[in-house]
C-alpha cells in the first residue's frame, strides 16, 4: 500500500512563469510540490510524457541541434528510450511502449519533423539575426524566473516564442453567447510574465508574444506594458502570501474540478481527501474497506463505504486480495478509477494508485 510520507513544508523561492497560474488557482498544490520536492505522486497519461519528448524535440530542433532527418530520426529514438527507461524505473512500464499508448504517435511525430522545414536558427544565422534558444531569464531579485524557448532579435524588434505541444486554445463564449476560440488565459499569463523578465534583463519590452503548435501555426498574445507589470507585481505578492503559510501554518485550498482533476499531487491533500467524502463526482473515492471477493477468474473487488454511502471497485488484480484483507474497517484512498454505468460502481484500470 503506497504511502504519503510526513510533509514538511518549505518556503518557495521562485516562481516560475509556467507555474504561475496553477500556484493563483490553488497556491497550496505548489507548496505541497515544493514539500515533496516535485515528485508526483501520482502517473500522469501517456500523451503528457510523449508531450515531453515532442518538447525536448523542438528545443534542440530551434538549437540547431537537430539539423536533418537522420538527426531527427537518431534523436528522436534516443529521447523515446530515455523516457521509457524512466517510466519503468518509475513503476510506470504499463506506458512502454508509448507508441502503442499514445494516440496520433505517428502523426505527431510527423507533425513535429515537419518543423525542419523551417529551423529559425538557419535563417536567423544567415541574416546574422540574434536568437536565444532555452534561455533563462530572472527577475532582479530572484523571485521569478524561467526559461524561454525562443527569443528572435532582429533589430529593435523582439519576438519571444513559447512551443506547445498539446492545445493551445479553448472555446469560450463571448457576452452575445457567441462561441470564439481563444489562447488559453494561462498561456497568456505565461508569456506576459516572460515579457517583463526580458523588460528586466534588456531594459525593453518585446515587439510580440507568439504560440507555436506543433502544426507550425502561430498563435500571436495581445499585451501591453502596464498588463505585464501588473502580473509581475501579481506574480510577486503571490509568492509572498504563499510563503506566509508555511510561518503561519495557515494552509488552506481551493478544491474544485479544475484544481484537482489533474493534480499530481492531491493524494497528499487533507482538504481534497476530506472533499471527497461528501463529492463523488471524481474518479477517486476516500472511504473504510467493508469487504474483498476474489472471483475464479482472480480478478478482485473492492467493497468501501464512504459518507454513509456504499461503493464497489472491481478489476483489481489476484495480489490485491491479502493487501485489501489487512485493511477491513480501515480508511484507503483510490486515485484514478473508470467510473462505470451503473452508479457508485467503478473498476480499476492500468493507471489506479492506491494510499493508505
Amino acid at each position: 500500500m503506497n504511502q504519503v510520507t510526513k510533509i514538511d513544508f518549505k518556503k518557495i523561492q521562485r516562481i516560475s512563469p509556467s507555474q504561475f497560474y496553477s500556484m493563483k488557482n490553488c497556491a497550496y498544490k505548489s507548496l505541497l510540490a515544493e514539500a515533496l520536492n516535485k515528485k508526483p505522486l501520482l502517473p500522469v497519461s501517456a500523451n503528457a510524457y510523449y508531450g515531453t519528448v515532442l518538447h525536448k524535440m523542438l528545443e534542440l530542433i530551434s538549437k540547431g541541434v537537430i539539423k536533418n532527418e537522420g538527426d531527427f530520426d537518431k534523436i528522436f529514438i534516443e529521447q523515446i528510450n530515455f523516457m521509457e527507461k524512466k517510466l519503468k524505473a518509475e513503476g510506470y512500464g504499463f506506458f512502454v511502449p508509448l507508441q502503442k499508448k499514445v494516440k496520433d504517435f505517428i502523426m505527431k511525430k510527423i507533425l513535429l519533423k515537419e518543423h525542419l522545414q523551417n529551423i529559425p536558427v538557419r535563417a536567423f544565422r544567415a541574416n546574422s539575426v540574434k536568437f536565444h534558444s532555452e534561455k533563462w531569464y530572472e527577475s532582479n531579485d530572484g523571485l521569478i524566473g524561467g526559461k524561454i524557448d525562443l527569443v528572435i532579435e532582429v533589430g529593435q524588434e523582439v519576438e519571444v516564442l513559447d512551443f506547445k505541444t498539446g492545445a493551445i486554445t479553448q472555446d469560450v463564449l463571448d457576452d452575445d453567447g457567441e462561441l470564439n476560440s481563444e489562447v488559453k488565459t494561462e498561456y497568456k499569463d505565461q508569456l506576459k510574465l516572460y515579457a517583463y523578465l526580458y523588460f528586466e534583463n534588456t531594459g525593453k519590452f518585446p515587439s510580440r508574444l507568439s504560440l507555436v503548435d506543433l502544426t507550425k501555426q502561430k498563435f500571436t498574445v495581445d499585451f501591453s506594458q502596464e498588463e505585464c507589470h501588473a502580473i509581475f507585481d501579481e506574480a510577486k505578492s503571490l509568492l509572498k502570501s504563499t510563503n506566509t503559510c508555511v510561518d503561519t501554518g495557515a494552509f488552506s485550498a481551493n478544491p474544485t474540478e479544475g484544481n484537482c482533476k489533474y493534480c499530481l499531487y492531491r493524494p497528499a491533500c487533507c482538504f481534497y481527501l476530506n472533499y471527497l467524502e461528501t463529492d463523488w463526482s471524481f474518479n477517486d473515492l476516500s472511504g473504510s474497506v467493508q469487504n474483498v471477493l476474489m472471483f475464479q477468474n482472480g480478478n478482485v473487488s473492492l467493497f468501501l463505504e464512504a459518507g454513509g454511502q456504499k461503493f464497489t471497485i472491481s478489476n483489481f488484480p489476484s495480489e490485491k486480495f491479502d493487501e485489501f484483507n489487512g485493511y477491513r474497517n480501515k480508511k484507503i484512498n483510490i486515485f484514478n478509477l473508470k467510473k462505470e454505468t451503473r452508479e457508485f460502481f467503478y473498476s480499476a484500470i492500468k493507471t489506479t494508485v492506491v494510499y493508505e
